[in-house]
């Protein structure tokens, strides 16, 4: 959390587009490790990979304790990139509205 904005934070993120989506369809997937070290090494991983390799990218939903990895082929998708996102800690931790 920021200290200007104490209802925010900074998330690295993966994002993934298919060939045939829209310019506003894409998924958003939260690395686990929340580092510019972390996002620079996932990044690498995946521009490295060779056509028809998997690369593991650690993951982490709101709803869940524990990471996931997803395996991505990159060279499948339309479009990928590693980037750093301002997100209210409400919609990162899925807390419900307080009233």
């Amino acid at each position: 959390m920021t200290q200007s904005f104490p209802e925010t934070m900074n998330v690295w993120f993966l994002a993934l587009q298919g060939t045939t989506a829209r310019p506003n369809e894409f998924l958003l997937y939260a690395l686990a490790d929340n580092t510019e070290d972390g996002a620079k090494s996932a990044e690498a991983a995946l521009k490295a990979a060779k056509p028809g390799e998997f690369v593991d990218v650690e993951v982490r939903f709101p709803n869940l304790v524990d990471s996931t990895t997803l395996h991505v082929q990159p060279h499948l998708w339309g479009l990928w990139c590693v980037s750093e996102r301002i997100v209210s800690t409400l919609e990162m931790f899925a807390s419900p509205k307080q009233q």
